[in-house]
């Protein structure tokens, strides 16, 4: 099936990568191009940047109906006070959401993250505060754990994976089963966490253990975001699969990963539609259709080519909606937060100066000052008119 083929439920892309803010225009335009009513940016941290909140907010204030943003945490208490993460996490979250992000975005379950910053364990005394605040606010987060599992097995990691650099089998990475033990403590200790875990959090060839954790926490959602290893296992059971999506039906959000490409391998050549395409088209044929469905996989960024036929699960029209948007609503609101110039401007002043002390510490360090300077000129003439 085709776009225009799909049923005509509006749509609530809950995670979309935004690089660079002169990407705006094209993005909003592909959303419209794939039916894409409102979507939600997730900000994790830039190599040059060091953070992409503020452009996020700078689109989000163009488009305030349309965007909700989920705010990346400031990634420097790694290094400044790892010991304090939560207590300093804590502040930030306020901060955040008095700017107008609607959300947190965690990125720092990747494996290749936790081994670039000096994370603390998710389940020790360092981080409680911070779980502790965003479960007593309820604020959502979007929580990247992990990687398929594959990636840890010299012999089943698929080619593109590896040279990505996203072989963890050599030891010198965390082992998937152990953070996930940490992030059951988290779980445990802090059971009202609102919490999105990205990637059907890489359990797609292990429902009946997603189950478990879906029964045991109420406000535990996963989302559809490729990782195209999901609808290889999806469809290797079609039939357990729908089961499954139809008795979770409230806790599954729609997702696609559009702009992840731009910004991990090229910022220069934007947003691309083809791939934005593909990404829609996978979960949307995988939701609607029946039976098997083709795809154009060298047009989807990591999609490599499929191990099994790609098979729909053809769900009934109210299962749809929810998945569609009124669960990432549930979790999110109906409404993206408005987004405040003022405190905006506070977090691009974090941004510059974080920027000039990483270049001053680090005389190689590839610093960019000057988009988030437009940003700056941007929010400063709000808050002057």
């Amino acid at each position: 099936m085709e776009i225009n083929e799909f049923a005509p439920h509006p749509v609530i892309d809950g995670h979309i990568h935004f690089p660079h803010p002169e990407m705006g225009a094209s993005l909003v335009d592909i959303c419209d191009q794939l039916k894409i009513e409102r979507f939600n940016i997730v900000c994790t941290p830039h190599q040059q940047r060091l953070s992409l909140v503020p452009d996020a907010l700078h689109l989000k204030a163009h488009y305030p109906d349309r965007v909700y943003v989920f705010g990346g945490l400031n990634a420097a208490a790694y290094f400044m006070a790892p010991e304090q993460v939560g207590d300093i996490f804590a502040g930030y979250v306020d901060l955040l959401q008095a700017a107008g992000c609607d959300g947190i975005k965690m990125i720092e379950g990747k494996p290749d993250m936790r081994k670039m910053l000096p994370i603390p364990a998710f389940d020790s005394d360092a981080f409680a505060p911070y779980w502790e605040q965003v479960e007593q606010a309820q604020i959502p987060i979007v929580f990247h754990v992990n990687d398929p599992e594959e990636f840890w097995d010299g012999e089943r990691i698929p080619e593109w994976a590896r040279e990505r650099g996203w072989f963890y089998g050599d030891g010198t990475y965390i082992n998937n089963e152990a953070q996930y033990k940490e992030i059951y403590n988290v779980l445990a200790r802090f059971p009202n966490l609102k919490i999105i875990f990205a990637h059907f959090f890489f359990m797609s060839a292990q429902l009946s253990r997603l189950a478990d954790l879906l029964d045991q926490y109420p406000n535990m959602y996963v989302d559809l975001t490729p990782g195209i290893e999901m609808y290889h296992n999806f469809s290797a059971n079609p039939q357990v699969t729908r089961d499954f999506f139809i008795k979770y039906q409230d806790r599954i959000i729609f997702g696609t990963d559009i702009g992840a490409k731009a910004l991990l391998v090229n910022p220069d050549e934007g947003i691309e539609f083809t791939d934005s395409h593909e990404r829609v088209l996978v979960v949307r044929n995988f939701l609607e259709c029946e039976g098997a469905f083709e795809l154009n996989t060298e047009s989807g960024f990591l999609f490599g080519k499929p191990a099994v036929p790609y098979q729909g699960i053809g769900l009934p029209v109210s299962v749809l909606e929810k998945i569609y948007y009124r669960n990432f609503e549930t979790a999110a609101g109906l409404t993206p937060r408005p987004v405040n110039p003022q405190i905006a401007l506070e977090l691009v002043n974090q941004v510059e100066t974080m920027i000039a002390m990483q270049g001053s510490i680090q005389p190689d360090f590839p610093g960019d000052s000057s988009v988030v300077q437009a940003v700056r000129a941007y929010f400063d003439a709000q808050v002057r008119s």
